[in-house]
């Protein structure tokens, strides 16, 4: 099979986006209309995922899978409890027109809130029909090793389709295998030993692709590689000594094909510290099938003299990997979207976005997915606040930007004729709040913020932005604030009174500044 993405997301990713505490989907055939809505839009900002498919980009979302067709069509959206289980997606594969996806929730329990496996799933004719499996769990007497009974920090964080078997990843549930033909899901561990998730790093699954032949699983104890269906594995670890690993806490992996050797591929790992104290955050690669590994970006990668990327945006978390071209990698953080066009040797990092249409911007946000896509020629790139679409100028060395978000226009379906979002938001962050409202062309408009007291706290006059890019609320306004007052300072902790006036019409809101 050819599959159409090898990047995958980390756990963490998917644990941000667990909103939900309901009962999964039961398991059964269903049937969807797929066809693309042209006045649809994004179910979500939360995107950790992202897949390109013959001119439509798939997105595993916080409330499902969104198809995003790129001639303009629209999206098509399967939302969390139709089709596919209930909860945010916690993995999503796209092999032609085969889709295997995974959701997951947050349920309570007596030991605080947890998160959850909803289940598993796949369609064969690209999101029409699907048929939906529980989380796999065994047997309560199970004797022969340390069972896994609920699905309660049981979670599908990846999967991977080889020649023989569906492969897929859980904390709690570990590597387990579903032959092609076949109903029941087959535990496999790495090291040959009997499963203890508990007590065994190496059975806590996180990661997994397969590509050329070789299935590769990232654990809680580094990195193992079978190249005959999960028979016999080599084992890549943390050590000390050059070569190695950075962290064995492999959260993602990803594999790019070699620029310098035909029918090869570059395995690069997002490998997190786990115990040992010598361990760091790193971004790891490999170019020998693992014979030896890079450490391509780290904690400690010197971003100017005497500063280092720890100093400016905390440990190295990466979620997701991507590549464009020959040897252009990105790496999908916390606060930023590293960027190399070297093969990871040098860095950049993109840790602001603006788009100039929209007057939009991602700032302080963090980076799920990221993925350059032929046909658009431009890097898409999924965060928890949005999805943004990039195209680099080869000649200035930058990306002119678009931003998309997922908000209703005002006035429109039962929503209000206005309202903030988001609310709360924090300044101090960097983040602006907008105030839609309903209008049918970018017009001007007079924005006043009033404080608890309704005393005047900022006043403008400014045009309405645009709703948000093509198909998305298109035709409907919009004006922003960044928390200041007229003097330019931020204003203070609490909720404040806003009015646009626009033409004849006022509308009256509020908005909560939280800090």
């Amino acid at each position: 099979m050819k599959q159409k993405s090898f990047n995958k997301l980390s756990l963490v990713a998917v644990l941000l986006l667990f909103g939900i505490s309901n009962a999964a989907v039961l398991p059964g055939y269903f049937e969807l209309d797929s066809s693309p809505d042209p006045e649809g839009r994004l179910p979500s900002n939360s995107i950790i995922d992202i897949i390109p498919d013959d001119g439509t980009l798939w997105m595993g979302t916080s409330r499902g899978i969104a198809q995003y067709y790129l001639g303009g069509q629209g999206w098509f959206n399967i939302r969390s409890g139709e089709a596919i289980g209930t909860g945010g997606i916690s993995a999503l594969t796209v092999s032609d027109s085969i889709i295997w996806a995974a959701t997951a929730f947050s349920e309570k329990t007596s030991a605080g809130t947890l998160p959850a496996g909803g289940g598993g799933g796949y369609s064969r004719n690209g999101g029409e029909d699907w048929i939906w499996l529980p989380q796999p769990v065994d047997p309560v007497d199970t004797e022969d090793y340390a069972p896994t009974t609920t699905n309660v920090q049981n979670v599908t964080y990846d999967i991977a389709l080889s020649q023989e078997s569906v492969w897929i990843t859980s904390w709690g549930g570990g590597l387990r295998r579903l032959r092609y033909g076949s109903e029941e899901w087959e535990l496999v561990t790495v090291d040959g030993q009997s499963f203890t998730a508990l007590h065994n790093l190496n059975h806590r699954g996180f990661s997994v692709i397969y590509v050329k032949d070789a299935l590769w699983v990232g654990t809680a104890g580094g990195i193992s590689r079978s190249i005959d269906e999960g028979l016999n594995w080599e084992a890549f670890a943390f050590h000390e000594d050059p070569g190695h690993i950075s962290g064995n806490f492999v959260t993602a992996l990803a594999a790019q094909k070699s620029p310098t050797i035909p029918d090869h591929f570059n395995i690069w790992a997002a490998t997190w510290k786990a115990n040992d104290p010598k361990e760091y955050y790193g971004l790891s690669v490999s170019e020998n099938d693992g014979a030896s590994w890079r450490i391509a970006l780290s904690d400690s990668t010197e971003l100017q003299p005497g500063e280092y990327l720890i100093d400016r945006y905390g440990p190295l978390h990466v979620h997701n990997i991507g590549f464009g071209g020959d040897s252009t990698v990105y790496a999908a953080a916390d606060g930023a979207l590293w960027f190399s066009q070297d093969l990871g040797h040098t860095w950049a990092p993109l840790d602001e976005i603006y788009d100039p249409t929209t007057g939009e911007n991602f700032r302080n946000v963090d980076f799920f997915s990221a993925v350059w896509e032929e046909t658009s020629d431009a890097i898409w790139v999924g965060t928890n606040a949005g999805l943004a679409e990039g195209r680099f100028n080869h000649d200035t060395g930058t990306f002119s930007w678009r931003i998309h978000r997922s908000f209703k226009p005002a006035g429109v379906d039962g929503t209000p004729n206005t309202y903030a979002y988001p609310s709360p938001f924090s300044p101090k962050r960097g983040q602006l709040t907008r105030f839609q409202v309903p209008a049918s062309s970018s017009i001007s408009a007079e924005l006043k913020i009033m404080n608890f007291n309704m005393e005047s706290v900022y006043s403008s006059g400014s045009m309405l932005l645009p709703g948000g890019g093509t198909n998305e609320m298109s035709g409907y306004g919009a004006i922003q604030w960044d928390g200041r007052d007229s003097d330019g300072d931020l204003v203070a902790n609490g909720v404040y009174f806003y009015r646009v006036k626009v033409g004849s019409n006022t509308w009256w809101g509020k908005v909560m500044v939280l800090d």
